[in-house]
C-alpha cells in the first residue's frame, strides 16, 4: 500500500519530468546526429560530424568552452566572497533587519532578468550611475566601457548568482550550533581561525550547493551575454542560440548542447569528489 501510494504522489513528478526534460533532451541527443544541407532544414543521418567539428577545434575549445568556463569560475568564486560575509551577517540579525536584508538579497530573483538587465543596462552606460559614481568618487576620471564588454557581463553573473550563494551558506550557517564558535574564541582563536576551524568545514555542504547552482546557471548564461557582452562573446550557451537561429545549423547546435551539458556534468562531479575528499579529510582530522 505505501509503495502504491508512494507511486501516485510521483506520477505527476515523473510525467512531468519525462515530457518537459528527458523527451526534449533525447530529441536534442538524436538531433545531434543529423546533417545539415543548404537549403533544407536537416537531413536525418547518424554522423560525428557536428562532434569532430567542435572538439576538433583548437578554437573552438579555446574561445568557446574554456572561456566559458573561465567565466563561470571566475564569477561563481566572486559570488563566494561577497556570499560568505553577506550570510554571516544576516545570520546575525533578526526582526525587521533580517527582513530588509533578506529582501534586498532576493531582490535580482524577484525580478523578471530582463528587466532586469535592461535596468543595469541604464546603469552601465557612459553616462550612467556607475561611471557618474565612481568617477564622483575619484575611483577613475573617464568613463569606463561596461555596456558591450565582458566586464559588465562579469558583474551582472555576479549580482545574480550572490542570492543563491546566500540563501544556500544562510541555511548551513543557521545549523551550526553557535556554542561552537563560542568555545573556540574562548580559547584564544581568533575570528578568522574560528571561522575557518569551525564555520566554513561545517557550511561546506550548503557551499557545494550553492556553487552547483551558480557555476551551473553562469556557464550556461544566455541572457547576459546576448544583451550586455559584445557582439563576438563567445559564451558557450549565445554560440548555441546563433548556431540555431541565426545560422539554421539545429544539428551543430544540438552537438553543442549535449557538449556543454556533459562538460558541466563532469564538472560538477569533479567538484563533488574534491567536497568529498574536504569533508572526509576534516573528520580524519578531528579524530
Amino acid at each position: 500500500m505505501k509503495a502504491r501510494n508512494a507511486a501516485l504522489l510521483l506520477a505527476p513528478a515523473a510525467l512531468a519530468l519525462t515530457i518537459f526534460v528527458i523527451l526534449p533532451l533525447m530529441w536534442v541527443v538524436r538531433t545531434s546526429f543529423n546533417h545539415t544541407v543548404d537549403g533544407a532544414y536537416m537531413v536525418s543521418a547518424f554522423t560525428f560530424e557536428n562532434y569532430t567539428r567542435f572538439l576538433g577545434s583548437g578554437w573552438y575549445l579555446v574561445n568557446t568552452l574554456w572561456f566559458s568556463i573561465r567565466v563561470a569560475i571566475l564569477t561563481t568564486a566572486i559570488s563566494v566572497l561577497l556570499g560568505y560575509p553577506v550570510a554571516l551577517y544576516i545570520a546575525g540579525t533578526r526582526g525587521v533587519q533580517r527582513n530588509v536584508l533578506m529582501t534586498m538579497v532576493l531582490s535580482p530573483l524577484l525580478i523578471g532578468l530582463v528587466t532586469l538587465v535592461y535596468g543595469w543596462i541604464v546603469i552601465f552606460r557612459g553616462g550612467g550611475l556607475l561611471n557618474s559614481l565612481m568617477i564622483a568618487l575619484r575611483v577613475y576620471d573617464e568613463p569606463v566601457r561596461y555596456m558591450w564588454d565582458l566586464k559588465g557581463v562579469v558583474i551582472l553573473l555576479v549580482y545574480i548568482g550572490m542570492p543563491y550563494i546566500v540563501l544556500s551558506l544562510l541555511d548551513s550557517i543557521e545549523r551550526i550550533n553557535p556554542s561552537f564558535v563560542e568555545a573556540a574564541r574562548n580559547v584564544g582563536a581568533s575570528r578568522w581561525r574560528a571561522f575557518w576551524s569551525i564555520t566554513f568545514p561545517l557550511t561546506m555542504p550548503g557551499l557545494y550547493a550553492g556553487l552547483v547552482i551558480v557555476f551551473t546557471l553562469n556557464f550556461s548564461a544566455f541572457a547576459v551575454p546576448l544583451m550586455v557582452g559584445a557582439t563576438d562573446t563567445q559564451m558557450i550557451g549565445l554560440v548555441i542560440y546563433r548556431e540555431a537561429l541565426l545560422n539554421n545549423d539545429l544539428p551543430f547546435a544540438s552537438s553543442l548542447s549535449v557538449i556543454m551539458i556533459a562538460a558541466n556534468a563532469t564538472i560538477l562531479l569533479g567538484m563533488s569528489f574534491l567536497f568529498g575528499k574536504l569533508i572526509l579529510n576534516r573528520l580524519e582530522a578531528k579524530r
